[in-house]
């Protein structure tokens, strides 16, 4: 399971719900008011990657230029053991995270799942390479959107977009 999609998956699982009180009952209501989730959400655009075949082991580079400013993440498929932290290193800490999927499993099994990248970037271009070969390269115009993952209302509001990638 890729890191954000844990991520998402704790706060969802991890977080109870709280009840705020938003002013006196009201005919059929039981006293209550609006009630309101604390599931949290993340400010950014969302790349699934998407590979009809097994990805090929090798170095990965994923260059990417948002809105002008180049960035570079690589690493190696098989992955490092589960415990041994992220496969991939980015050469700008915490603005794009890459989904690996299977450091338990095979080395035929290990992949890359997705890409996070945070903030609100209005173009991305991708190039993913397989050592110097490239492998896929994208021109993307992520469309954000604002939403309340608790309801209208209830905090947090985070504008995010999503898209996905065929690699070969």
């Amino acid at each position: 399971m890729s890191r954000p999609a844990l991520l998402a998956l704790l706060l969802l699982t991890a977080l109870p719900a709280c009840k705020e009180q938003a002013g006196p009952a009201g005919p059929g209501d039981s006293g209550g008011g609006k009630v309101c989730t604390q599931i949290g959400c993340i400010n950014g655009f969302r790349v699934e990657l998407k590979k009809a075949t097994a990805w090929t082991p090798g170095v990965y580079t994923f260059g990417f230029e948002l809105d002008g400013k180049a960035l570079e993440c690589k690493g190696s498929l098989p992955l490092q053991a589960c415990d041994a932290g992220p496969s991939l290193s980015c050469t700008e800490d915490g603005k794009v995270q890459i989904g690996e999927s299977g450091c338990a499993l095979p080395a035929d099994q290990q992949g890359f799942s997705d890409i996070q990248i945070s903030g609100e970037p209005q173009r991305v271009k991708l190039t993913i390479s397989l050592g110097d070969k490239p492998l896929h390269s994208a021109d993307l115009t992520p469309n954000y959107m604002t939403t309340q993952p608790n309801g209208e209302g209830c905090g947090p509001t985070c504008r995010n977009a999503a898209g996905e990638i065929m690699v070969p």
